[in-house]
């Protein structure tokens, strides 16, 4: 958190803030200011949900009744939060880069500015339905993993245990069609 802290104090100007709260910068940036820009707030979006995740765990180490589910079903909202947020922060720094029209012309800010809005949007879906699938399980109780496995599909998966190597006792066919 103290680098976090330190990287916006250096950049006091609000070029690194305001695409953090995803509003477009004041000025038009460059090439490489958007790139810088960019690539700063990534890195330190990602740093911030990686100190996130530790205190989650810190949480759970040290709380009484160890609920695993619960944990990874907290610690997978935080992970598609910040792919939803991640995939979203480019956005208002390269739209103020292609609405350039002063160097670049009205005609090429129009379609660079199509393009990159096509791109984001046929993109973004996925991450919004990760997103909403990680809040409705942390929203669920249990987690339906599958079904008990017949005798024939034991019996075709092998009957030893993927995971422990032993024999299969209870042996669950998960959604993905593999038995544990």
């Amino acid at each position: 958190m103290l680098f976090l802290i330190l990287i916006y104090w250096w950049y006091p100007d609000d070029e690194l803030l305001y695409p953090l709260a995803m509003l477009p910068p004041k000025v038009t940036p460059s090439f490489f200011q958007a790139v810088f820009t960019i690539l700063v707030n990534d890195i330190l979006v990602r740093q911030a949900a990686m100190v996130l995740k530790c205190l989650l765990l810190i949480y759970y180490k040290n709380g009484r009744g160890h609920n695993f589910r619960q944990q990874g079903q907290k610690l997978t909202l935080v992970e598609h939060t910040l792919l939803l947020y991640r995939a979203l922060l480019p956005a208002p720094v390269w739209l103020g880069f292609f609405f350039n029209e002063e160097d670049y012309g009205t005609l090429f800010s129009l379609l660079t500015s199509s393009l990159y809005l096509t791109f984001k949007i046929l993109s973004a879906p996925q991450e919004v339905r990760c997103f909403f699938s990680a809040i409705k399980a942390l929203a669920i109780r249990e987690v339906p993993y599958g079904v008990y496995a017949t005798a024939d599909q034991v019996n075709d998966a092998g009957e030893i245990c993927a995971i422990c190597q032993e024999m299969m006792r209870s042996p669950i066919l998960l959604q993905c069609n593999h038995i544990l």
